[in-house]
């Protein structure tokens, strides 16, 4: 399992990363879809992906995994599903982790 910040997931995710306005929605819905391409993750390789496919089997989670965790200033969120595209890349489903209650 993986804990990054908001600025370790920016860098590399690359030169587009989720922006302020992103983040902003996510939390309000306390979900959201980050996505990424090939070039990020890794999988360029088409012909690879397409023998994977045929198989039934899928590539490496690339960027991030299930069960990694992103904190974006005080809010944590989980990866809870990883889905590869038809492209290459991936798309990671988060959701908003509860604030543990005081002890």
């Amino acid at each position: 399992m993986k804990r990054l910040t908001r600025a370790e997931l920016a860098e590399r995710v690359g030169p587009r990363p989720p922006s302020d306005a992103f983040w902003s929605r996510v939390i309000a819905a306390e979900r959201g879809t980050i996505s990424a391409g090939p070039e990020v993750v890794g999988d360029t390789d088409r012909r690879e992906r397409e023998n994977r496919r045929r198989r039934g089997e899928s590539g490496d989670d690339g960027l991030l995994s299930t069960g990694d965790m992103i904190d974006v200033g005080e809010e944590s969120f989980v990866v809870v599903a990883v889905e590869e595209t038809p492209a290459g890349g991936r798309r990671y489903q988060i959701e908003l982790v509860e604030p543990r209650q005081g002890e």
